[in-house]
């Protein structure tokens, strides 16, 4: 059985600290990757784009904190109370989000007298419902509620007193199999909402396609869930045996400090892909654990963790406005994308979109349906 977070830590408080840290961290990562890639229309430096490639952790690590947190109890609950939950949290910001994306573009596409682009925008009904089509980073809430469907799985195989081998054989599998889609172009792409593509083109248009189409788009998101889920679950035994509960914290975020950093950095060239995604965000995950045990008791780190879920569902508008006011002082800016141009845009929005999320935190029914708070 899965076991709680060791004793190592002195209290959940400060365990939690570390982690909104790195939750911010996270947040902060996909507002910078999206401050500058090629859908702004304008060159991009190679340097831009190496820079950008150190901060692809951050759906990785949300997928790692999310299980781990899913897991963090010594007994998997699947009651109807649970799955109630798992809407609230998952579905209905979803459903709020994509309403409030189509809104906000249908109305500057038609400001901006681009009728095809708003044509192009609803020519995919399936794609808006099921795979967060209606902005680019809303495909993680339907991903996520997809690989919540494994605790079913997790839940069977703890229960008949599963290894610490059986879950790790399963994760390295999860790896292995996933790594296998990646190489071969069969993984979700996000901007035609499929999955194995080498699969559906022997498919017809039609009903048949439409369906083949959504199963094999979750299938892969199930998939890509597999060694997040089980690395959570061998997590937690391992951190519960006395060896580790033992040892100093200090020495230990050192060295998932050391590994995040040389994973998101190097590992892209000397790992494997899907490898290197694992390995990034439970480092970072660790570090939040381990490392938590030195930060002090902080608002600000509260406030932070707290809103960066609103943050990442967010940004895009806080985004363009950074993007539309920095045109008119800082023209350059937008004339090239730098990594001063992405750092510049990428804090400014970062910044903007924790205020208002924070602001819009203050009141609980906007909160509840926005944030899944």
């Amino acid at each position: 059985m899965n076991q709680p977070e060791p004793s190592i830590q002195k209290n959940s408080a400060n365990r939690l600290l570390g982690i909104d840290w790195c939750r911010g961290l996270a947040a902060y990562a996909v507002v910078l990757v999206h401050s500058g890639d090629e859908t702004w229309g304008v060159p991009i430096s190679q340097e831009a784009i190496a820079f950008r490639l150190l901060f692809y952790f951050a759906v990785p690590f949300f997928l790692a904190t999310a299980f781990y947190f899913l897991t963090r109890k010594s007994a998997i609950n699947l009651s109807s109370k649970f799955w109630k939950s798992r809407i609230h949290r998952i579905v209905v910001p979803y459903i709020v989000w994509s309403v409030i994306y189509l809104i906000v573009r249908s109305f500057f596409f038609i400001a901006a007298h681009k009728s095809d682009r708003l044509a192009e925008l609803f020519q995919d009904p399936l794609g808006l419902v099921f795979f967060g089509r209606a902005s680019y980073q809303l495909y993680f809430l339907p991903l996520l509620l997809a690989g919540t469907s494994l605790l079913l799985v997790a839940k069977y195989l703890l229960d008949r007193k599963i290894n610490l081998l059986g879950l790790t054989v399963i994760a390295v599998a999860g790896i292995a199999v996933n790594q296998l889609i990646y190489a071969t172009g069969n993984g979700f792409q996000l901007g035609e909402g499929i999955a194995f593509a080498s699969i559906l083109k022997w498919i017809p248009s039609g009903i048949g396609y439409t369906i083949a189409r959504v199963i094999l788009v979750e299938m892969v998101w199930v998939i890509w869930c597999v060694p997040y889920l089980f690395t959570a679950l061998i997590l937690h035994r391992l951190l519960a045996t006395p060896k580790i509960s033992r040892l100093q914290p200090q020495p230990l975020a050192i060295l998932f400090l050391v590994l995040f950093i040389l994973t998101a950095t190097f590992g892209k060239v000397w790992l494997f892909h899907s490898l290197q995604e694992v390995l990034v965000a439970y480092s970072l995950l660790l570090l939040g654990i381990f490392g938590s045990h030195y930060f002090k008791k902080s608002k600000l780190a509260a406030n932070l963790g707290a809103c960066s879920f609103g943050i990442y569902l967010i940004h895009p508008i806080p985004m363009n406005i950074v993007k539309v006011l920095l045109a008119k002082v800082f023209p350059s800016l937008t004339q090239q994308v730098s990594i001063a141009s992405m750092l510049t845009f990428s804090i400014s929005s970062f910044l903007l979109s924790w205020l208002i999320v924070s602001l819009l935190s203050r009141h609980k029914s906007l909160a509840q349906y926005a944030f899944g708070a």
